[in-house]
């Protein structure tokens, strides 16, 4: 499906395709998911080479970013399914020429989707300021993710580090998957800044014919992003502390249940000396030939422990002697 848009008053407006043919006057084509036919009428229209699907998925910065002819090609990893809990990474390719900016993507971002509904006053006449606002669009829904994802951290931090009782372990097991889940989208979001950030950069050297406004937000954009970029650093290194805390609280736990079960463990330690002590193949009162055996046991159970006790006294004396 091949979306036109063309200048209006205060921003764009939608233009139908008639008869298979693109309107002269479009700055903006959005291609989602084309169909050959779509693909060679884009190619024909604006004299370019639309790359495929396996093209837009190379990692080298040489096949993302490049200038082919008159028209200058960027592959950028947008963010889809901001909305649910596993959000996922697609990529999209912006092919700006002088007069049309082509999308060619295989997904929905949140960016596209809130630009669009905002396109009627967007202030976007030129293909380069409909470039440069797709982006800012992409850099203001990460913001609002990076500010979700510290929200729930202060949420997690209030219910580790709470004043009256220690959390439960099954409580600290959904902590550990609440602190995973905001990781591995805070992960996705410092990638998506890097990537926005070259994206910016490459744009504003391959092509010298910005208008004073775009230069402008360019700079404002990628002034946003360092920002950005910063406090996701922070929320990473935040994350990484309630890891630790989250994993030291577990430990605690374990160690308290099994200071327990060593303390039943001494519990009933004695009462089976006892029986075994009782329970001995001898006559009272001992004869003579066979007094040995019982004080033998005797000494053989009490007598490390009373080296040991005596030990542990003498010690501490003499750290306090020392003192």
């Amino acid at each position: 499906m091949i979306v036109a848009w063309a200048p209006a008053d205060k921003g764009l407006e939608r233009r139908p395709l008639a008869e298979g043919a693109i309107p002269p006057e479009v700055v903006w084509l959005d291609c989602i998911d084309i169909t050959p036919e779509e693909e060679r009428l884009v190619e024909t229209k604006l004299a370019i080479e639309m790359p495929t699907r396996a093209e837009m998925q190379e990692i080298e910065a040489s096949s993302r970013l490049y200038r082919e002819g008159n028209a200058v090609y960027m592959t950028a990893t947008m963010l889809i399914k901001t909305e649910t809990e596993q959000p996922e990474t697609t990529p999209v390719t912006f092919i700006l020429t002088r007069s049309c900016l082509v999308t060619l993507r295989y997904a929905e971002p949140w960016s596209f989707r809130t630009f669009s509904a905002r396109a009627a006053k967007c202030g976007a006449t030129t293909a380069e300021l409909v470039f440069i606002g797709l982006l800012e669009t992409t850099v203001e829904r990460l913001a609002d993710m990076l500010e979700l994802v510290s929200l729930e951290l202060e949420r997690i931090q209030q219910q580790i580090f709470r004043r009256h009782g220690t959390p439960s372990d099954s409580e600290l097991e959904r902590v550990l998957f609440k602190i995973g889940h905001c990781g591995n989208i805070t992960g996705k979001i410092r990638e998506s800044l890097v990537d926005k950030n070259r994206l910016l950069v490459f744009s504003e050297s391959a092509s010298t014919e910005w208008c004073p406004e775009g230069r402008a937000r360019i700079r404002a954009a990628r002034n946003d992003i360092a920002s950005l970029a910063d406090h996701a650093t922070f929320t990473a290194g935040k994350i990484g502390f309630l890891l630790d805390a989250t994993l030291g609280l577990i430990n605690n736990n374990v160690n308290q249940q099994m200071k327990r079960m060593t303390m039943v463990m001494v519990g009933v330690l004695w009462p089976a000396l006892v029986s075994g002590f009782f329970a001995m193949n001898v006559a009272l009162p001992f004869p003579a030939e066979e007094w040995w055996p019982f004080y033998l046991c005797l000494l053989l159970a009490f007598g490390p422990l009373v080296i040991g006790f005596a030990w542990l006294w003498w010690k501490r004396r003499h750290r306090r002697l020392g003192r």
